[in-house]
């Protein structure tokens, strides 16, 4: 998408996790600020362009920015900073990386960098789609990562979660009724666990 400021146009990036994180915590972002953070165009310039220009376009962002966290395609593989990540596969998924993942699921509050480093993984060769081969899991390849992906695109990762979610929910639903047992709740904490070296 582009915008227009005083005849001059700007690209509008994907929103990342990590500025989708800051507008959470600042929902009354100033005009400029979310129009600057959004498009990286000067924030001179965004200060001397046209009052309701300005306005206009910091709406419009807004608006898109409420969207963000809206379900779009679960994307398998996808290409990142030139690498190419696969979505998790959770039928194949070690019991650490199971674990792991559900102590970050139950964070309060949520990495959701420390989440995508989870759900996107190394692909192993060039094989996509269902037969996709990830790199084998490791808790620090993943910490490794956390820098980079907070510039991961929000819609690829809210979507990946989305997919996580309602797997878990399904898996749950249908272990407890093949055992006839209705969930308990946890109440012991998790704790991470870590192939030792």
């Amino acid at each position: 998408m582009t915008i227009v400021l005083d005849e001059k146009e700007y690209q509008v990036k994907d929103l990342t996790i990590e500025q989708y994180e800051a507008l959470k915590q600042n929902p009354d972002i100033k005009d400029y600020e979310l129009i600057h953070m959004l498009t990286d165009a000067p924030i001179d310039d965004i200060k001397s362009s046209p009052f309701h220009q300005v306005k206009f376009v910091s709406k419009m962002l807004m608006s898109e920015w409420i969207t963000e966290g809206d379900v779009s395609p679960l994307e398998l593989v996808v290409i990142y900073n030139g690498n190419k990540y696969g979505l998790i596969q959770p039928s194949k998924m070690s019991y650490e990386e199971w674990i792991n993942l559900e102590v970050f699921l139950a964070e309060d509050p949520l990495d959701l960098v420390k989440i995508a480093t989870h759900l996107y993984r190394p692909l192993k060769n060039d094989k996509v789609g269902e037969f996709r081969e990830l790199e084998t899991y490791s808790l620090d390849e993943c910490m490794e990562r956390m820098e980079e992906f907070k510039k991961f695109p929000v819609k690829k990762f809210m979507s990946a979660l989305f997919f996580l979610s309602q797997y878990a929910l399904i898996f749950t639903e249908t272990i407890l009724s093949s055992t006839g047992k209705k969930g308990k709740k946890q109440t012991t904490t998790p704790k991470i666990i870590q192939k030792k070296k």
